[in-house]
């Protein structure tokens, strides 16, 4: 049985969020990738933690720069609430400054636009990996 995952994509620019839409889907068909999506969206930072919480979000796809805060601000939000959800960051340059930002407050990867299918397809591989080893460390407390 395929895994289900619920992905929320945190993009301001709708165009943008249907593209990344459409590369996951074909990431997930084109490479094998054991995975049933279902996708929820937002376009702003207000209500990314509602929406992880009432939705049961697995992977989020953030762009760091939105209208109303920094992406790197709902990451630090997101791994202080929700830990187990992974965090994919996403952007439209891949400064130093914004990778290491990044890295230093627990993303669980980056994709720089325009988004690449080899990048795309790691993020959702390591998603499965994550998930299996949450699962293999619950049967070793039990």
């Amino acid at each position: 049985m395929v895994p289900k995952i619920n992905i929320l994509m945190v993009e301001d620019v709708e165009f943008t969020r249907d593209l990344l839409r459409s590369a996951i889907k074909s990431c997930i068909d084109d490479h094998n990738i054991p995975l049933d999506p279902k996708f929820y969206h937002s376009s702003s930072g207000r209500d990314v933690m509602s929406s992880i919480q009432h939705n049961n979000i697995d992977l989020v796809y953030l762009d760091i720069d939105l209208p109303d805060t920094s992406g790197i601000e709902i990451l630090k939000k997101i791994k202080e609430r929700f830990n187990q959800v992974q965090v994919v960051m996403v952007s439209g340059e891949n400064s130093s400054e914004n990778v290491m930002a990044a890295i230093k407050n627990g993303t669980n990867g980056f994709i720089v636009k325009p988004f690449n299918s080899a990048r795309i397809s790691d993020s959702l591989r390591n998603y499965l990996k994550a998930d299996e080893k949450k699962y293999q460390d619950e049967d070793e407390y039990e």
